[in-house]
């Protein structure tokens, strides 16, 4: 299992074979050519988890649901700005919902935690943090994969990205367990990776439906992804830190109209 920074970047329009000739040229370790299967998942909203946990605590008074709302609080912990904090100073007398938690323990309040302003400021950080599940089959072997990304601006940069991966052994069982967990699956899309090693660096060839190729660079650090473009000949300026669905609107296409997306079907959304 990985939880980590996923530290990475996206080279748009390249061509395919130019780059696989560049990077066997290069002498990089070959990790095979896959058509990879991928369901995603959207989850639930912030601000509907946190009212569900503090209802629980209000209904329980459990330990254990106050360590569920200081979970979900820590998921956004990271967007929380300087004015935020003013406001939850002013509701809790601390400037962290989790610290009132703390340092209340059993006498934490619920209806502090219900607080309409409080629950509002929570809501806005929809805005500022996305999480969502993906389940990726790549030859025999699948990966379910819960990733984040949080952001103050527009343009995130490569260290706001996170994930937390575990291997699983089959893909349809996974995606049954997923589904009995409550999540269901918003879309299927295929791509192609060809896959290499080079510099300490995973390097993918990636083609989706209906797009240009794209590269994709995955290191242990900045220096290195960066470095590694420099030897496949990209400048600094020509990484970019984005989603695929992302590269799509670039490309004038929007990847969230398609609940099915293959190199052989395409299946719109009704509306």
């Amino acid at each position: 299992m990985g939880n980590f920074e996923e530290l990475e970047i996206k080279i748009l329009n390249v061509d395919y074979e130019a780059m696989r000739d560049k990077l066997q040229s290069l002498n990089a370790t070959d990790l095979g050519d896959n058509v990879q299967k991928i369901y995603t998942y959207d989850c639930y909203d912030i601000d509907l988890m946190y009212t569900l946990a503090v209802e629980d605590y209000q209904r329980t008074k459990s330990s254990n649901s106050l360590k569920k709302i200081k979970r979900i609080l820590e998921y956004i912990k990271p967007v929380i700005t300087d004015d935020d904090k003013k406001i939850i100073k002013r509701i809790t007398g601390y400037e962290e919902i989790a610290t009132y938690i703390d340092n209340n323990k059993s006498k934490t309040d619920y209806r502090v935690l219900k607080n309409e302003e409080l629950v509002n400021l929570i809501k806005s950080t929809s805005s500022r943090f996305f999480k969502w599940l993906r389940l990726r089959q790549t030859g025999d072997k699948c990966h379910l994969t819960m990733k984040y990304i949080y952001t103050q601006n527009v343009n995130y940069e490569m260290d706001e990205v996170k994930e937390v991966e575990i291997e699983v052994d089959n893909f349809e069982v996974a995606n049954a367990l997923v589904e009995e967990m409550g999540y269901f699956r918003k879309k299927l899309v295929e791509k192609r990776r060809h896959s290499f090693k080079l510099n300490n660096c995973n390097v993918e060839l990636d083609r989706w439906p209906l797009i240009n190729p794209y590269i994709e660079i995955e290191g242990n650090s900045q220096e290195e992804i960066y470095e590694t473009a420099k030897m496949l000949g990209f400048s600094k300026d020509e990484c970019k830190v984005m989603n695929t669905e992302d590269v799509y609107l670039l490309e004038g296409k929007d990847l969230t109209k398609y609940e099915e997306l293959t190199f052989s079907t395409s299946i719109l959304l009704e509306d």
